[in-house]
């Protein structure tokens, strides 16, 4: 049973990983929480309720302890903690209903202290090209806010296997207050205020996995896969560094770890998609059997286009660009990039 004084959590999504969130915080134990999902979706969310168990990746169970809706305001009302877990071009839209509900509450409750916002969302907003903390702080002015990020397969998550990652928030002792609030057993957290390291370490990776699906796929061996996720790092670093991060924070778990874990397992979604082109798939017929969000789709444009008006040279997202839009070949990629001019690392 949850205690009645257990903190309460709302989770924003109901997709493999906002589900696993869930699932984790609502482990019985002292750490247990109160946590309310909400589902856009009315007929997904009445599915969820009644069954408890996820249909993406696979059948996992869901605690009968974790409510599940398609009331925002329900899911939003006591919580002191709101973790978006939506995908990244469907953020702004959310945090502005998110906005309309608190105003009500407040008005209903009189609640002093505003919920901490938490994104789990790893992605560039198109046309803006804000990070996701810098969409909430826009639409959502008033709260601290803070970015989930690390090397934390869904799957392996809720299979019970240990993971860590790294909460992130210009005020530190927030993200250390968040440390202790969320991390549960076999889930460590780390406190960071480097947010702007963690958020495009775990932006970037998306992209590179692409790249690593496809060196996999194409049969190039350990040492080519070696030689692009340690370039793939390298241009991770120099976008990040540029916009104010610390070049550690990219060597640590939101940026190498997430780099690792996403470039080696066919769990991840942006690998497949790699993976997948070089059988000949359309990217359409690609995501339309994935059924989910392959965040580096996206985000492999809005860094290609930050890298222009920054004037960074990129050169593995812009080949995954290319190949994404049809422009280029995943075997046309890596001749490419094995035919740039030599140079010093």
């Amino acid at each position: 049973m949850i205690e009645k004084k257990a903190p309460k959590i709302a989770v924003l999504g109901a997709g493999a990983w906002g589900l696993t969130l869930a699932n984790l915080w609502a482990q019985p134990g002292k750490n247990q929480k109160h946590v309310a999902v909400y589902c856009r979706d009315p007929i997904k969310a009445a599915r969820l309720s009644e069954t408890r168990v996820m249909d993406k990746p696979r059948g996992y169970g869901l605690s009968p302890d974790i409510s599940i809706t398609d009331n925002l305001g329900d899911v939003l009302a006591g919580a002191v903690i709101i973790v978006f877990a939506c995908t990244s071009q469907s953020m702004r839209e959310l945090g502005q209903e998110v906005g309309v509900q608190l105003g009500v509450l407040e008005q209903e409750t009189h609640q002093p202290i505003p919920p901490i916002l938490v994104s789990a969302v790893k992605g560039l907003e198109l046309g803006s090209l804000m990070r996701m903390t810098e969409v909430l702080q826009e639409v959502l002015a008033g709260h601290s806010v803070a970015a989930l990020s690390g090397p934390n397969l869904s799957e392996e998550i809720l299979k019970g296997m240990p993971a860590a990652s790294v909460i992130a928030c210009a005020d530190l002792e927030v993200a250390r207050a968040l440390q202790e609030r969320l991390s549960v057993s076999k889930f460590r957290l780390y406190a960071n205020d480097d947010v702007v390291g963690c958020e495009l370490g775990g932006t970037f990776k998306n992209i590179i996995a692409i790249a690593a699906g496809s060196c996999d796929g194409l049969g190039l061996g350990v040492n080519a896969k070696a030689a692009l996720l340690t370039r793939g790092l390298a241009e991770m670093t120099r976008l990040a560094v540029r916009l104010g991060a610390e070049a550690d924070t990219l060597a640590g778990l939101s940026g190498m770890g997430d780099l690792f874990a996403t470039c080696a397992s066919p769990l991840s979604r942006n690998y497949r998609v790699g993976f997948e082109l070089v059988r000949g798939k359309s990217l359409d017929q690609i995501l339309g059997e994935l059924g989910a969000v392959a965040e580096g789709v996206t985000t492999a444009a809005a860094v290609c286009e930050l890298s222009q008006r920054l004037g960074l040279e990129l050169p593995i997202a812009e080949q995954v660009e290319s190949t994404l839009k049809g422009i280029s070949t995943p075997a046309n990629v890596i001749m490419a990039l094995l035919s740039r001019p030599l140079a010093s690392e």
